[in-house]
């Protein structure tokens, strides 16, 4: 049976990056906006997950978890990030 690669260290440091810089935005400009843009990642990670090959992306579970998993985030995302005022 073949093994799925493990992530590589850049990979995961990219992605720990992004978001971390997203965070940052949130803190020092608009949360609203950056709940948003994090919204928007979520999105275009379960697309990613969808079409790119499996030793491309992260993959922990079957694709078909992890896309839902993280459609689901988004939208909670969306939702949060459009009726939440503060």
């Amino acid at each position: 049976m073949r093994e799925t690669p493990l992530t590589t260290a850049a990979v995961a440091a990219g992605a720990l990056a992004v978001v971390g810089g997203i965070v940052a935005f949130g803190v020092l400009v608009d949360v609203q906006a950056a709940v948003l843009t994090l919204a928007g990642v979520a999105l275009l990670a379960a697309a990613a997950r969808l079409a790119l090959p499996a030793t491309r992306v992260f993959s922990v579970r079957r694709r078909a978890v992890d896309v839902a998993i993280m459609l689901a985030f988004a939208v909670a995302l969306a939702g949060l990030g459009l009726t939440t005022a503060l």
